[in-house]
C-alpha cells in the first residue's frame, strides 16, 4: 500500500470510530429529587420521595415517604450495560427490616421492585418515580 493510501484509510478508520462513540449513549446522572409512589404487592400506593447524589457508578442519598421521613441509601450502584440503566440500592427502615431497591430508567423515570425482608419475612411491591419538578 502507498503512504497516501494508508493515510486515507487510517483517517476513515479515526472518523468511523468517533461517529460510533457519538452515538452511544451519556452516562444517566441520576442526582436530584424524584417523587412518585410505592405500591406493596396487593396494596395501594402511597407516596415516594428519594434524594440521589450520584458520583460515576456511586449512588447515596435518603428515601423516604416524605422529604421529613427519610432514611440513608446504602449499598448504591448505577450500571448501563446495552442501554438499560440499572439502579440498586438498600435502605434499612429500623428494627432489622431492610428494603432493597431494583429499578430501571424507563423513560426517564425509575421503575422497578421493592422486596422489604423483616424478621424472615418478604413483602414486594413497585416503585415508579419521576423527576421532582
Amino acid at each position: 500500500m502507498t503512504l497516501h493510501k494508508t493515510l486515507g484509510v487510517s483517517l476513515a478508520i479515526l472518523f468511523a470510530a468517533s461517529t460510533l462513540s457519538a452515538f452511544q449513549a451519556k452516562p444517566v446522572d441520576l442526582s436530584g429529587t424524584w417523587t412518585g409512589t410505592l405500591t406493596p404487592g396487593g396494596g395501594s400506593g402511597g407516596p415516594a420521595h428519594i434524594e440521589l447524589k450520584q458520583k460515576g457508578a456511586d449512588l447515596t442519598g435518603t428515601c423516604g415517604p416524605s422529604p421529613d421521613r427519610q432514611t440513608a441509601i446504602t449499598n448504591g450502584k448505577v450500571t448501563t450495560d446495552k442501554g438499560v440503566t440499572t439502579v440498586t440500592f438498600e435502605s434499612a427502615q429500623g428494627s432489622g427490616a431492610v428494603m432493597r431497591f431494583d429499578l430501571k430508567v424507563v423513560d426517564g423515570r425509575l421503575k422497578g421492585n421493592v422486596a422489604l425482608e423483616r424478621n424472615g419475612q418478604k413483602q414486594e411491591g413497585t416503585l415508579d418515580v419521576g423527576r421532582a419538578k
